[in-house]
Protein backbone atom coordinates (compact mmCIF):
# COMPACT_ATOMS: atom_id res chain seq x y z
CA UNK A 1 0.00 0.00 0.00
CA UNK A 2 0.99 3.55 -0.67
CA UNK A 3 2.66 5.86 1.91
CA UNK A 4 0.25 8.37 2.29
CA UNK A 5 1.54 12.15 3.48
CA UNK A 6 -0.89 15.08 4.29
CA UNK A 7 1.09 18.26 3.92
CA UNK A 8 -0.56 20.94 5.69
CA UNK A 9 -1.87 17.61 8.20
CA UNK A 10 -1.95 19.76 11.23
CA UNK A 11 -3.93 22.72 9.91
CA UNK A 12 -8.06 22.26 10.07
CA UNK A 13 -8.76 20.89 6.58
CA UNK A 14 -5.65 18.91 6.61
CA UNK A 15 -6.83 17.85 9.92
CA UNK A 16 -10.19 16.33 8.98
CA UNK A 17 -8.14 14.58 6.15
CA UNK A 18 -5.68 12.80 8.01
CA UNK A 19 -8.32 11.54 10.57
CA UNK A 20 -10.63 10.55 8.35
CA UNK A 21 -7.85 8.80 6.53
CA UNK A 22 -6.88 6.94 9.91
CA UNK A 23 -10.55 5.95 10.75
CA UNK A 24 -10.44 4.26 7.44
CA UNK A 25 -7.38 2.06 8.31
CA UNK A 26 -5.12 3.94 6.11
CA UNK A 27 -1.42 5.52 8.27
CA UNK A 28 -1.30 8.99 7.22
CA UNK A 29 1.68 11.22 7.65
CA UNK A 30 1.85 14.59 9.00
CA UNK A 31 3.42 17.24 7.47
CA UNK A 32 3.96 20.57 8.02
CA UNK A 33 6.41 23.87 7.83
CA UNK A 34 6.60 23.61 11.64
CA UNK A 35 5.11 20.14 13.31
CA UNK A 36 4.07 17.02 12.24
CA UNK A 37 6.43 13.91 11.67
CA UNK A 38 7.80 15.64 8.29
CA UNK A 39 8.97 19.14 7.97
CA UNK A 40 8.16 20.24 4.80
CA UNK A 41 7.31 23.58 3.54
CA UNK A 42 5.57 22.83 0.00
CA UNK A 43 6.92 25.98 -1.94
CA UNK A 44 10.39 24.14 -0.78
CA UNK A 45 12.17 21.75 -3.52
CA UNK A 46 15.03 20.72 -1.32
CA UNK A 47 11.79 19.68 1.45
CA UNK A 48 10.17 17.76 -0.90
CA UNK A 49 13.36 15.87 -2.53
CA UNK A 50 14.94 14.68 0.69
CA UNK A 51 10.92 13.90 2.28
CA UNK A 52 9.27 12.09 -0.13
CA UNK A 53 9.37 9.25 -2.72
CA UNK A 54 8.22 7.95 -5.60
CA UNK A 55 5.01 6.21 -4.88
CA UNK A 56 3.78 8.01 -2.35
CA UNK A 57 0.06 9.75 -2.68
CA UNK A 58 0.91 12.94 -1.34
CA UNK A 59 -2.79 15.41 -0.01
CA UNK A 60 -1.84 18.89 -0.36
CA UNK A 61 -4.07 21.27 1.91
CA UNK A 62 -0.91 23.63 2.50
CA UNK A 63 -3.23 26.96 1.94
CA UNK A 64 -3.69 29.36 0.99
CA UNK A 65 -2.84 28.08 -2.92
CA UNK A 66 -3.06 31.94 -4.22
CA UNK A 67 0.68 32.17 -2.44
CA UNK A 68 1.50 28.73 -3.89
CA UNK A 69 4.70 27.93 -6.06
CA UNK A 70 5.04 24.87 -8.96
CA UNK A 71 7.29 23.11 -6.48
CA UNK A 72 5.29 20.60 -5.42
CA UNK A 73 4.03 19.83 -8.88
CA UNK A 74 7.18 19.64 -10.41
CA UNK A 75 8.53 17.71 -7.59
CA UNK A 76 5.81 14.56 -8.28
CA UNK A 77 6.50 14.54 -12.11
CA UNK A 78 10.28 14.31 -11.34
CA UNK A 79 10.26 11.88 -8.00
CA UNK A 80 6.90 9.87 -9.61
CA UNK A 81 4.26 10.50 -6.33
CA UNK A 82 0.47 11.31 -6.82
CA UNK A 83 -0.66 14.65 -5.70
CA UNK A 84 -4.39 15.17 -4.52
CA UNK A 85 -5.02 18.82 -3.72
CA UNK A 86 -7.19 20.96 -2.51
CA UNK A 87 -6.68 23.98 -4.24
CA UNK A 88 -9.08 27.13 -4.61
CA UNK A 89 -7.28 29.52 -6.91
CA UNK A 90 -7.36 29.45 -10.55
CA UNK A 91 -4.18 30.48 -10.85
CA UNK A 92 -2.68 27.73 -9.15
CA UNK A 93 -5.03 25.07 -10.97
CA UNK A 94 -4.48 26.60 -14.38
CA UNK A 95 -0.81 25.91 -13.15
CA UNK A 96 -1.15 22.21 -13.04
CA UNK A 97 -3.31 22.41 -16.23
CA UNK A 98 -0.54 23.88 -18.58
CA UNK A 99 1.61 20.82 -17.53
CA UNK A 100 -0.92 18.36 -18.48
CA UNK A 101 1.23 16.63 -20.90
CA UNK A 102 4.53 15.95 -18.52
CA UNK A 103 2.30 14.98 -15.30
CA UNK A 104 0.97 12.46 -18.04
CA UNK A 105 4.34 11.43 -19.49
CA UNK A 106 5.25 10.96 -15.62
CA UNK A 107 2.69 8.18 -15.47
CA UNK A 108 1.59 9.72 -12.51
CA UNK A 109 -1.58 11.28 -10.84
CA UNK A 110 -2.60 14.62 -10.27
CA UNK A 111 -6.01 15.42 -8.73
CA UNK A 112 -6.40 19.27 -8.43
CA UNK A 113 -9.20 21.47 -6.36
CA UNK A 114 -10.63 17.91 -5.21
CA UNK A 115 -12.65 19.79 -2.91
CA UNK A 116 -16.16 21.63 -2.77
CA UNK A 117 -14.94 23.32 -5.71
CA UNK A 118 -14.72 21.67 -7.97
CA UNK A 119 -15.15 17.87 -7.13
CA UNK A 120 -18.88 18.78 -5.64
CA UNK A 121 -19.74 20.77 -8.52
CA UNK A 122 -18.99 18.99 -11.37
CA UNK A 123 -20.99 16.32 -9.39
CA UNK A 124 -23.76 18.87 -8.74
CA UNK A 125 -23.59 19.66 -13.01
CA UNK A 126 -23.28 15.66 -13.87
CA UNK A 127 -26.66 15.01 -11.16
CA UNK A 128 -29.09 17.26 -12.97
CA UNK A 129 -30.53 16.73 -16.13
CA UNK A 130 -28.99 19.18 -18.42
CA UNK A 131 -27.58 18.69 -21.79
CA UNK A 132 -25.54 21.74 -22.13
CA UNK A 133 -25.46 24.38 -18.59
CA UNK A 134 -24.75 27.83 -19.74
CA UNK A 135 -23.49 29.49 -15.99
CA UNK A 136 -22.39 27.89 -12.45
CA UNK A 137 -23.37 30.23 -10.26
CA UNK A 138 -21.67 29.01 -6.50
CA UNK A 139 -23.32 30.55 -3.37
CA UNK A 140 -20.90 29.86 0.22
CA UNK A 141 -22.06 30.50 3.79
CA UNK A 142 -18.68 28.78 5.77
CA UNK A 143 -18.90 27.44 9.20
CA UNK A 144 -17.00 30.28 10.28
CA UNK A 145 -17.31 29.77 13.71
CA UNK A 146 -15.23 26.20 13.00
CA UNK A 147 -13.13 26.98 9.84
CA UNK A 148 -12.10 30.53 10.29
CA UNK A 149 -8.22 30.85 10.14
CA UNK A 150 -5.31 32.80 8.79
CA UNK A 151 -5.19 29.94 5.62
CA UNK A 152 -9.21 30.76 4.82
CA UNK A 153 -8.89 34.87 5.21
CA UNK A 154 -5.50 34.58 2.83
CA UNK A 155 -7.25 33.15 0.27
CA UNK A 156 -10.98 35.05 0.53
CA UNK A 157 -8.48 37.93 0.62
CA UNK A 158 -6.65 37.40 -2.11
CA UNK A 159 -9.60 36.06 -4.79
CA UNK A 160 -12.28 38.45 -3.71
CA UNK A 161 -13.19 40.87 -6.66
CA UNK A 162 -15.44 43.35 -4.31
CA UNK A 163 -18.96 43.45 -5.88
CA UNK A 164 -22.04 41.91 -5.18
CA UNK A 165 -23.68 39.10 -6.64
CA UNK A 166 -27.38 38.32 -5.64
CA UNK A 167 -29.69 35.13 -5.51
CA UNK A 168 -33.36 33.78 -5.65
CA UNK A 169 -32.96 30.13 -4.29
CA UNK A 170 -35.73 28.14 -3.16
CA UNK A 171 -36.89 27.94 0.30
CA UNK A 172 -35.59 28.05 3.23
CA UNK A 173 -32.53 29.90 1.38
CA UNK A 174 -34.82 32.58 -0.43
CA UNK A 175 -32.96 35.80 -1.62
CA UNK A 176 -29.20 35.65 -0.85
CA UNK A 177 -26.54 38.31 -1.70
CA UNK A 178 -22.80 37.25 -1.28
CA UNK A 179 -19.31 38.86 -2.31
CA UNK A 180 -18.65 37.87 -5.87
CA UNK A 181 -14.59 35.95 -5.91
CA UNK A 182 -12.44 34.14 -8.10
CA UNK A 183 -13.77 30.82 -8.22
CA UNK A 184 -11.40 27.74 -9.56
CA UNK A 185 -14.30 26.25 -11.20
CA UNK A 186 -14.17 28.93 -13.94
CA UNK A 187 -10.62 26.89 -14.91
CA UNK A 188 -11.70 22.81 -14.00
CA UNK A 189 -15.52 23.17 -15.30
CA UNK A 190 -14.93 24.46 -19.05
CA UNK A 191 -12.93 21.53 -19.72
CA UNK A 192 -15.39 18.95 -19.51
CA UNK A 193 -18.96 20.94 -20.01
CA UNK A 194 -17.88 23.01 -23.41
CA UNK A 195 -20.96 24.81 -22.72
CA UNK A 196 -20.24 26.70 -19.54
CA UNK A 197 -19.70 30.00 -20.39
CA UNK A 198 -19.30 31.13 -16.63
CA UNK A 199 -18.92 29.86 -13.30
CA UNK A 200 -19.20 31.51 -10.28
CA UNK A 201 -18.72 31.91 -6.51
CA UNK A 202 -20.26 34.57 -3.70
CA UNK A 203 -19.19 34.15 -0.21
CA UNK A 204 -21.71 35.28 2.42
CA UNK A 205 -19.84 35.55 5.57
CA UNK A 206 -23.35 36.37 7.70
CA UNK A 207 -21.11 38.44 10.28
CA UNK A 208 -22.56 41.98 10.78
CA UNK A 209 -20.44 44.44 9.06
CA UNK A 210 -17.85 41.80 7.83
CA UNK A 211 -19.31 41.02 4.24
CA UNK A 212 -18.44 45.24 3.97
CA UNK A 213 -15.42 45.05 5.19
CA UNK A 214 -14.74 42.78 2.49
CA UNK A 215 -15.57 44.87 -0.48
CA UNK A 216 -13.70 47.60 1.36
CA UNK A 217 -10.59 45.27 1.14
CA UNK A 218 -10.95 44.58 -2.34
CA UNK A 219 -11.39 47.95 -3.17
CA UNK A 220 -9.30 50.16 -1.02
CA UNK A 221 -5.77 48.43 0.25
CA UNK A 222 -5.57 50.72 3.35
CA UNK A 223 -8.69 48.76 4.48
CA UNK A 224 -6.79 45.39 3.50
CA UNK A 225 -4.11 46.49 5.62
CA UNK A 226 -6.46 46.99 8.46
CA UNK A 227 -8.04 43.79 8.02
CA UNK A 228 -4.65 42.16 8.43
CA UNK A 229 -3.77 44.28 11.21
CA UNK A 230 -6.40 43.14 13.39
CA UNK A 231 -6.83 39.62 12.23
CA UNK A 232 -6.80 37.58 15.16
CA UNK A 233 -9.63 40.10 16.23
CA UNK A 234 -11.52 39.36 13.49
CA UNK A 235 -10.82 35.84 14.06
CA UNK A 236 -11.93 35.57 17.47
CA UNK A 237 -15.04 37.26 16.70
CA UNK A 238 -15.45 34.43 13.69
CA UNK A 239 -15.21 31.50 16.35
CA UNK A 240 -17.50 33.51 19.26
CA UNK A 241 -20.31 34.58 16.46
CA UNK A 242 -19.87 32.94 13.11
CA UNK A 243 -22.16 30.50 11.74
CA UNK A 244 -21.98 27.49 12.96
CA UNK A 245 -24.18 26.05 9.97
CA UNK A 246 -22.77 26.30 6.61
CA UNK A 247 -24.08 26.66 3.31
CA UNK A 248 -22.87 25.49 -0.43
CA UNK A 249 -25.59 26.68 -2.78
CA UNK A 250 -25.05 26.33 -6.19
CA UNK A 251 -27.57 27.56 -9.64
CA UNK A 252 -27.35 25.97 -12.74
CA UNK A 253 -28.50 28.38 -15.76
CA UNK A 254 -29.33 26.35 -18.77
CA UNK A 255 -31.25 27.51 -22.11
CA UNK A 256 -34.63 27.18 -20.47
CA UNK A 257 -34.12 27.76 -16.71
CA UNK A 258 -32.11 27.26 -13.75
CA UNK A 259 -31.85 24.14 -11.53
CA UNK A 260 -30.53 24.32 -8.01
CA UNK A 261 -28.67 21.97 -5.67
CA UNK A 262 -28.29 23.41 -1.86
CA UNK A 263 -25.90 21.21 0.88
CA UNK A 264 -26.80 22.94 4.45
CA UNK A 265 -26.00 21.67 7.97
CA UNK A 266 -23.39 22.42 10.72
CA UNK A 267 -21.21 19.82 9.31
CA UNK A 268 -20.76 21.14 5.75
CA UNK A 269 -17.67 22.23 5.68
CA UNK A 270 -16.77 18.45 5.33
CA UNK A 271 -17.62 18.84 1.77
CA UNK A 272 -14.15 20.70 1.23
CA UNK A 273 -12.52 17.62 2.79
CA UNK A 274 -14.77 14.51 1.53
CA UNK A 275 -13.74 14.14 -2.22
CA UNK A 276 -9.74 14.01 -1.12
CA UNK A 277 -10.72 11.54 1.51
CA UNK A 278 -12.75 9.48 -0.92
CA UNK A 279 -10.10 9.73 -3.60
CA UNK A 280 -7.12 8.41 -1.42
CA UNK A 281 -8.66 5.66 -0.08
CA UNK A 282 -9.55 4.41 -3.95
CA UNK A 283 -6.02 5.25 -4.77
CA UNK A 284 -3.94 3.67 -1.81
CA UNK A 285 -6.07 0.75 -2.23
CA UNK A 286 -5.44 0.48 -5.70
CA UNK A 287 -9.42 0.88 -6.97
CA UNK A 288 -8.30 4.23 -9.11
CA UNK A 289 -7.12 3.53 -12.05
CA UNK A 290 -6.95 7.05 -14.12
CA UNK A 291 -3.90 8.60 -14.32
CA UNK A 292 -2.54 12.43 -15.46
CA UNK A 293 -4.29 15.55 -14.77
CA UNK A 294 -7.46 13.80 -13.39
CA UNK A 295 -10.74 15.72 -14.40
CA UNK A 296 -13.06 17.34 -12.01
CA UNK A 297 -16.24 14.94 -12.82
CA UNK A 298 -13.60 11.64 -12.87
CA UNK A 299 -12.15 12.53 -9.47
CA UNK A 300 -15.25 10.80 -7.32
CA UNK A 301 -18.64 9.26 -8.20
CA UNK A 302 -21.33 11.96 -7.54
CA UNK A 303 -23.17 9.52 -5.35
CA UNK A 304 -20.52 8.64 -3.52
CA UNK A 305 -20.12 12.19 -2.45
CA UNK A 306 -23.76 12.46 -2.29
CA UNK A 307 -23.97 9.45 0.05
CA UNK A 308 -21.27 10.95 2.28
CA UNK A 309 -22.37 14.06 2.66
CA UNK A 310 -25.91 12.23 3.96
CA UNK A 311 -23.98 10.58 6.40
CA UNK A 312 -22.12 13.64 7.93
CA UNK A 313 -25.58 15.08 8.15
CA UNK A 314 -25.78 17.65 5.50
CA UNK A 315 -29.28 17.92 3.91
CA UNK A 316 -29.57 18.14 0.45
CA UNK A 317 -32.44 20.07 -1.11
CA UNK A 318 -32.21 19.76 -5.37
CA UNK A 319 -34.73 22.17 -7.43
Amino acid sequence: MKRVVVIGGSGFFGGLIAERLAAAGLQPIIASRSRGELRIDANNPEDLRNNLKGRDLVIDAAGPFQKRTPALIEAARTIGFDVIDLSDSPEYTAMVYERQAPIQAAGIRVLTACSALSTVSAAVLKSVSVDEPRRLSAYLVPASRYTANPATVASVMASVTGSLQTFQFPRPLGKRTGIAVRSVDAVTLPRVFPSLKSAELAVDLRIPGMNAVLMGAARWPGVAVLMDLFQPTALGLAHLIGSRSGVLAYEIATAVGNKYRIFSGEKSYLLAVIPAIHAAIAIAEGRFSRRGVVAATEQVEPNQLFDAARKEGITTIAG
